[in-house]
């Protein structure tokens, strides 16, 4: 790929040459880290319910999009790029050892997630509900995500090793160790056979069917089948394996082919139409002077539930995600520099650890529940709270803190 790829017109970049991204080649694309890294300020947006700066770009103020499907499509496309590249080499049998290692340690990790917070429960001065417990603030409910504490400790060991019970801020991870396992080889072996045709196919049938599926089926009875369920999510990260095992092909058609050039800015004009159509939404925590009103609030729920739910990846949040990360990429790979110049020191190095992030931000999240830091609903104070807690990791990350012992 050249430094011209997926640059746009020129009509709409007329930029210097030099911002372009310095494409060598390598598998490691340090824009893939930027946009993981860029996940992890809307994970906390999103986790850490406090109403502060960082909502401005987060609540799905971008597009009807949320960290999850950045996420699962980022880690599709470099599973495709990293283990496709050994495929390619060396074949599927050499791929496969590395494959069941990196399965072992993301279950293992789950399950430790899970039986340490199920051990906090029982520490009488620390309130562990933000982690325990899941409030609907739609229906109001809130729906308890461990056994009782009077449960023997074989039922909660049960449950954690089939992952049915855990922090609801942490069960993206449980579907996406469940996705590895389930889907990784096979996606591997029909690529290695070069049938992208029948697996990307196969993976529309199964998303069709739990998209009108009422209620979700859930094949692997796991708790993140609630919110995450695997036969929709698929979708997703099948795509984002295959598009990493062809980034290079990709990349070349949206560069080189007319085609390919249209697509790219049908995508950029999407993105930014969906970014409109969110700032429609009449969400209450939302500054008036911030909210468009082009469609009227009860249309844009009706469209919303209809379309864009995102449990079962409504059509209109698919397209979204898909446009919005063409869209990002394209940006990035134009304006590299100046971008990567600003946040690049600070958003790579959270990208590249996104998984440590994942994992240390629950305990962040009980740790500042258990302050009376949130009680007092300040604006500013909880964009303290945020800023404060994302230096935090980043430094925890720059430190390689605990590196050793829990994957990144």
């Amino acid at each position: 790929m050249t430094t011209q790829t997926l640059s746009g017109p020129r009509s709409l970049f007329s930029l210097p040459e030099t911002w372009t991204y310095p494409d060598t080649g390598a598998t490691r694309d340090l824009r893939l880290d930027f946009m993981r890294g860029f996940v992890i300020p809307l994970l906390f947006a999103s986790h850490f319910e406090y109403f502060s700066a960082l909502m401005f770009i987060g609540w799905e103020r971008i597009g009807v999009v949320s960290t999850a499907e950045i996420f699962v499509i980022l880690s599709g496309i470099v599973v495709g790029m990293v283990y496709g590249k050994k495929v390619k080499r060396d074949g599927l049998n050499a791929a496969i050892p590395g494959l069941v290692k990196r399965s072992v340690d993301l279950y293992r990790i789950s399950v430790v997630m899970i039986l340490i917070v199920a051990a906090i429960r029982y520490i009488p001065w620390i309130d562990s509900a933000v982690i325990t417990t899941f409030h609907n603030p739609y229906s109001g409910e809130t729906f308890q995500l461990y056994p009782a504490m009077d449960a023997s400790i074989f039922t909660v060991i049960s449950k954690a090793l089939l992952l049915q019970i855990g922090p609801h801020q942490f069960q993206i991870i449980g579907m996406y160790v469940a996705m590895f396992i389930l889907f990784t080889p096979l996606v591997f072996f029909m690529l290695s056979k070069q049938r992208v045709g029948l697996l990307l196919g196969l993976s529309w049938v199964l998303y069709l069917i739990n998209l009108g599926a009422n209620p979700s089926i859930k094949p692997t009875g796991a708790q993140f089948e609630y919110a995450f369920p695997i036969l929709s999510w698929q979708l997703i990260y099948i795509h984002g394996v295959a598009a990493g095992y062809y980034k290079q092909e990709l990349v070349a058609f949206f560069s080189n082919t007319d085609w390919g050039k249209r697509l790219l800015q049908i995508s950029i004009v999407l993105a930014l139409g969906f970014m409109v159509f969110a700032w429609n939404h009449p969400l209450d925590m939302f500054p008036e002077w911030t909210q468009l009103h082009f469609v009227p609030p009860d249309l844009f729920l009706q469209w919303y539930d209809q379309y864009f739910p995102k449990n079962k990846i409504g059509i209109g949040r698919l397209i979204n995600a898909v446009v919005l990360f063409v869209a990002i990429y394209a940006l990035m790979t134009r304006c590299w520099q100046p971008i990567n110049k600003a946040l690049g020191w600070f958003l790579i190095p959270l990208g590249q650890a996104s998984l440590y992030v994942f994992f240390i931000h629950v305990f962040l999240l009980l740790a500042i529940a258990n302050t009376p830091l949130p009680g007092y609903d300040n604006f500013w104070i909880n964009t303290g709270i945020h800023a404060g807690l994302l230096a935090i990791v980043w430094v925890m990350v720059k430190k390689e803190f605990l590196f050793r012992w829990i994957p990144h």
